[in-house]
């Protein structure tokens, strides 16, 4: 049956954190007609429904068998199963970055999606915050990248690297900036300090068109903080991700010249920025659900997905190989 003319029947795999936040969304949407819930722990799961007025399914074969669309919200370990059964049993899927655990794992997913002709979209949050989407209408042809993501320890999250956990955020937003730019060298490394994996790690990754990203991700810093920055010819565009906030100049006059006292207000302005500051989860399962019903592309492909997380797992791979070689 065609989903274009019917309200969608929605579930969510996953209760935790996010899980409870996409059952919230899915509850509140016009477009959605009722929502189950599932997790391996039933206390939660019912925790979670009574909130936001959904049913709890026994086992995620139940659930799979009275939705139309599931949200995957389970840890990175456990995707791969997880969508494999939503495809087998036609249902379409919204899955948590990253996209899995390896990229075999998630190259198997985007075959599955494709045979069982389901709409297949990654959770890339980022992409629909309202400071990128306004940055990125400003960008041309950058030349440096900087970010940092940084986070305070937390338990969730440790069954994949900082790597796969916080900076695949920004090696999506990177990519998606570039638009397919090749890479031509990487180099990174790292440091374990609660964990037996690396805590803090940085990359650096250049391009073929020349333009070089420097990113750095933790989990075991005191401040949280999410920013990143963009600099072009005669263009600089700086990203608070967290506060949905933008600094953008850009040069008005020619090259400033040597010699002289010279006011930097002279040779620059800058530039107005409206952002969008709606719920960047909302925008993310609104734009799955128009995808479902054919009016538009998924927001973010499984092969985007697939490509951030082959670029997280080159970055863990140098730092691995360096660890070794002490």
């Amino acid at each position: 049956m065609s989903t274009k003319r019917r309200r969608l029947r929605a579930g969510v795999i996953g209760t935790g954190r996010l899980g409870r936040e996409h059952a919230r969304i899915y509850a509140s949407l016009e477009e959605i007609q009722r929502v189950r819930v599932y997790d391996s722990d039933t206390a939660r799961a019912a925790v979670v429904a009574e909130e936001h007025g959904a049913s709890i399914s026994a086992s995620m074969g139940e659930l799979l068998a009275e939705c139309d669309v599931v949200s995957i919200c389970t840890p990175a370990t456990n995707h791969h199963a997880a969508a494999s059964s939503a495809f087998e049993a036609g249902v379409h899927v919204l899955v948590e970055k990253p996209i899995a655990s390896d990229s075999a794992a998630a190259r198997d997913m985007i075959e599955r999606s494709q045979r069982g002709k389901c709409v297949f979209q990654v959770g890339h949050i980022e992409r629909f915050n309202g400071a990128f989407e306004a940055a990125r209408a400003l960008l041309k042809h950058p030349r440096f990248i900087e970010s940092h993501r940084l986070g305070t320890f937390s338990p969730r999250g440790i069954d994949v690297s900082v790597v796969q956990d916080l900076m695949i955020h920004d090696i999506d937003l990177i990519l998606t900036v570039l638009g397919g730019d090749p890479i031509a060298e990487l180099r990174a490394s790292g440091a374990g300090v609660l964990t037996a994996g690396p805590d803090i790690v940085n990359a650096r990754i250049e391009f073929e068109s020349g333009c070089v990203a420097n990113v750095t991700a933790s989990r075991i810093s005191r401040e949280p903080m999410r920013k990143i920055r963009f600099f072009e010819e005669d263009r600089y565009v700086s990203v608070d991700l967290r506060e949905k906030s933008i600094e953008a100049y850009e040069r008005t006059a020619g090259p400033v010249s040597s010699g002289g006292e010279i006011d930097p207000q002279r040779f620059i302005r800058r530039i107005p920025v409206e952002i969008d500051g709606s719920e960047p989860l909302r925008k993310e399962i609104v734009s799955f659900l128009a995808a479902v019903r054919g009016e538009a592309a998924p927001a973010v492909t499984g092969e985007e997905g697939l490509a951030a997380l082959g670029v997280a797992e080159r970055v863990l791979g140098i730092i691995a190989k360096t660890r070794r070689e002490r």
